[in-house]
C-alpha cells in the first residue's frame, strides 16, 4: 500500500482530536480502531513506510585499513 503523508496528517488529527473517532479511511481503506495503542501502532508503520525511502545511510571505515 502507498501511504502519503496526507494519511499521516489525518491519522494524526484522529489520534490528538480523538473524540469517539472508531473508522477512519486511509488511502481508500477503512480502517476500524479499539484504542489509541492501535492508532498509534498505525501511525508508526506508515511513518516507517513514508520515510523509509528518505533515509540517509554513511559508510563506516577504520582508519588504515
Amino acid at each position: 500500500m502507498a501511504w502519503t503523508q496526507a494519511d499521516i496528517d489525518a491519522l494524526e488529527a484522529a489520534i490528538i482530536e480523538r473524540k469517539g473517532v472508531r473508522a477512519l479511511t486511509l488511502s481508500d481503506q477503512t480502517y476500524q480502531f479499539e484504542s489509541s495503542k492501535e492508532m498509534l501502532e498505525l501511525l508508526s508503520v506508515i511513518k516507517a513506510s513514508v520515510n523509509g525511502g528518505s533515509r540517509t545511510r554513511y559508510a563506516a571505515t577504520r582508519k588504515g585499513v
